[in-house]
C-alpha cells in the first residue's frame, strides 16, 4: 500500500511539473504508461494500430490542451478513462464509415461438396440471428450496451469493468443482471 501510495504521490508531482511546462514530465509519463495503456487498449479491441493511435491522441490532446488541466488525484485512471473514450469513439466512428458495407457479401469458401442452397439458408439464417441480436441490444441504454459489450463481448472481469466505468462491483453486477433480464425479455416478446 505504501509503495502504491508513494507512486501516485510522484505521479501527481510529473502531473504538476508537466502542468507546469516541464517536458521531461511529460515524457516520463508517457513512458511509464504508454505500455500500460497498450495493454489496457487490448481489453477493447484486438486492433494494435488502433491502440496505438488511440494512446497517440490521447497524448497529443493532453500536451495540446494542458493549460487547460487540473492536478489529478489518480493519473493512471485519468489515462485509462482517456484511452476508454478515445478507443469507443474511434470504433463508433469506423463503424459508421463502413455501415454502408453491411449489405456487401463476405468472402467465403464453399466447398465441392457443399450444396449452395445449403450455405444460402445458413447464410440467411446467421443474418437473422445477427440481425435480432442487433435489435435487441438497441433495447438497452447506453450503459447497459457497455457493460454487456465488456462483459461477454471483451470478456472482462467484474474488476476491470468497475475500473472502467467508475462502478463498485456490486452496482457492476446489477447492472449487467438488469440488462441481460432486459435481453431476455426481449427476446421472449420477439418470439411471441
Amino acid at each position: 500500500m505504501f509503495i502504491e501510495n508513494k507512486n501516485i504521490s510522484e505521479d501527481n508531482m510529473q502531473w504538476n511539473d508537466f502542468l507546469s511546462g516541464d517536458e521531461e514530465a511529460y515524457c516520463s509519463i508517457y513512458k511509464k504508461y504508454s505500455k500500460k495503456l497498450f495493454i489496457q487498449g487490448l481489453q477493447f479491441t484486438s486492433d494494435r494500430e488502433l491502440i496505438r493511435d488511440c494512446i497517440h491522441d490521447v497524448f497529443v490532446k493532453i500536451y495540446k490542451n494542458r493549460t487547460n488541466l487540473k492536478p489529478l488525484n489518480n493519473i493512471r485512471i485519468y489515462l485509462f478513462v482517456a484511452l476508454r473514450n478515445s478507443i469507443i469513439t474511434t470504433i463508433k466512428k469506423r463503424r459508421i464509415q463502413f455501415e454502408t458495407l453491411d449489405g456487401l457479401p463476405e468472402h467465403s469458401q464453399i466447398s465441392d461438396n457443399s450444396n449452395i442452397e445449403d450455405d444460402l439458408i445458413n447464410k440467411e439464417n446467421e443474418t437473422d440471428k445477427n440481425t435480432l441480436v442487433a435489435k435487441a441490444l438497441h433495447t438497452l441504454t447506453i450503459r447497459q450496451r457497455e457493460v454487456i459489450y465488456y462483459r461477454f463481448y471483451e470478456n472482462m472481469d467484474i474488476d476491470e469493468i468497475c475500473l472502467l466505468m467508475d462502478m463498485n462491483y456490486q452496482s457492476v453486477l446489477n447492472l449487467i443482471q438488469r440488462s441481460l433480464k432486459k435481453l431476455k425479455d426481449y427476446g421472449t416478446c420477439s418470439a411471441s
